[in-house]
């Protein structure tokens, strides 16, 4: 049996390893020590419960605060860490702590799960991210306690910062507080700028954490001339795109949500200035697929919405926690347009020109995401005729690109429905190209045939 699995492709492994998480995770949440007296969760909730917090989304039909014990509520905060950071990618880490190794295919389907493309300094790589991540979370951890214990007392003030601060870096949107999600913290700058910052942290790629250290290191010994602009120029291209695009996406999205809303009554209309601002950025920053929220959904313009679904669309950066079709991506296909139309056949940024194979990859996932929302949104749109189809697409691009948030939604929907988001979770965490790579037969090879160039008329 082991000698098969090690023979299964690099996306199997990678589907399979999500998939005994998930079905592992359901079984500890149905324990009756996971339980609560009063919970009316079913089997099918915890699976829908499991799903979501291996693919790091947050959405749930039952909330973890009425269901879960303080057991359960832990077991919560495993998988969500597991899902954020990948199985594979934390066993391995455990076999290069002890000073194994670790086959070619398994350390392949590691750097595929964690975006990584070469194997050079792999044991560092991996010690890193896990060092990165204690210390990030445990920052947050500290610096929510400061609101969270004077709010409940010190063991259950402890735990609400240890629950949310995983749970945002992870990009994973649950928290233990209710059912309304942060609403009460709207106005809370700590709570507000921690959670930010750890989903900013966790979504933007274990890479570009490593490069900005670098940098700033070797920025910091060199003598001479110091600015914002050399330090910026000495990142990888990739870092300085994803923090480009992400930095882009905030700004934009924040204006606009505070534009739109900015008289609305029912979401910001009545706060101050400031309290708009602060709204228009947490809401802007958790929709790039952290899942929290701090106004009620149903209340913004459709409008509104249909900002949310563009800026989930686009989701984190590569190798991180996040999900959606990433900011690099993104901001190839961009490119591509953008150089198409002035005639040019390369796609070139920063004095740099992308692979085609490169730029063809972005293509195919841009299209392979949109192919699979417009699949997932037509089925909920089917199954639930009465639901305005804003809403639909809304809790569609949601769970695709695990981001969590809900227009109150999920929880009226049928089984079968709640099936469909659960397969968009699933698609959007490993990808919709990997999962139809793992049910693909590994032995199977497809000829790369060119015939005579045929002639068709498009536009």
């Amino acid at each position: 049996m082991l000698k098969r699995i090690s023979n299964w492709s690099i996306s199997q492994k990678i589907a399979i390893s999500f998939a005994f998480v998930i079905f592992t995770g359901s079984l500890l949440l149905t324990l009756p020590i996971s339980q609560l007296p009063t919970s009316e969760a079913t089997y099918l909730d915890n699976l829908f419960t499991s799903v979501s917090m291996v693919c790091v989304t947050g959405l749930f039909t039952q909330s973890v605060y009425e269901s879960y014990t303080i057991f359960g509520q832990i077991v919560g905060m495993a998988l969500m860490q597991i899902g954020g950071l990948g199985l594979m990618t934390l066993i391995a880490s455990v076999i290069t702590r002890f000073k194994k190794r670790i086959g070619l295919r398994n350390r392949l389907a590691v750097q595929e799960g964690i975006n990584r493309g070469d194997a050079r300094g792999f044991r560092e790589y991996l010690s890193d991210i896990l060092k990165y991540t204690a210390v990030i979370e445990g920052t947050g951890f500290l610096l929510m306690s400061f609101r969270f214990v004077p709010l409940y007392g010190w063991g259950r003030g402890l735990f609400t910062s240890l629950f949310l601060s995983i749970s945002a870096f992870c990009n994973a949107g649950f928290d233990n507080l209710g059912n309304v999600s942060l609403v009460d913290y709207v106005h809370d700058p700590l709570v507000n700028f921690v959670i930010t910052s750890l989903i900013i942290l966790g979504g933007i790629g274990f890479s570009v954490w490593f490069d900005v250290t670098k940098s700033i290191k070797c920025f910091s010994a060199k003598k001479g001339k110091r600015s914002l602009r050399i330090f910026f120029r000495s990142l990888s291209l990739h870092s300085r795109l994803a923090l480009l695009v992400t930095v882009t996406v905030i700004a934009v999205g924040m204006l606009f949500f505070v534009a739109v809303e900015y008289n609305n009554p029912d979401s910001i209309g009545t706060f101050t200035f400031p309290q708009k601002l602060l709204a228009g950025y947490f809401q802007t920053v958790t929709m790039r697929t952290a899942g929290f929220a701090t106004i009620d959904y149903t209340t913004v313009y459709p409008f509104t919405l249909f900002w949310f679904v563009i800026t989930m669309f686009i989701g984190g950066s590569p190798g991180g926690t996040a999900g959606g079709l990433k900011t690099t991506t993104f901001a190839i296909v961009v490119l591509m347009l953008y150089n198409e139309v002035r005639g040019q056949s390369n796609v070139n940024i920063a004095h740099h020109t992308i692979d085609k194979q490169l730029v063809r990859q972005a293509l195919v996932i841009f299209m392979a995401l949109l192919g699979t929302l417009i699949l997932g949104a037509s089925l909920l749109s089917i199954l639930n005729p009465e639901v305005n189809f804003i809403y639909v697409l809304f809790e569609s691009i949601s769970a695709l690109a695990t981001v969590g948030v809900s227009a109150n939604l999920t929880p009226t929907l049928g089984r079968l429905s709640q099936a469909v988001l659960m397969f968009l979770m699933f698609a959007g965490r490993i990808g919709p190209i990997t999962l139809v790579d793992s049910l693909a037969k590994s032995d199977q090879k497809v000829p790369d045939v060119e015939f005579s160039k045929g002639n068709i008329l498009i536009g």
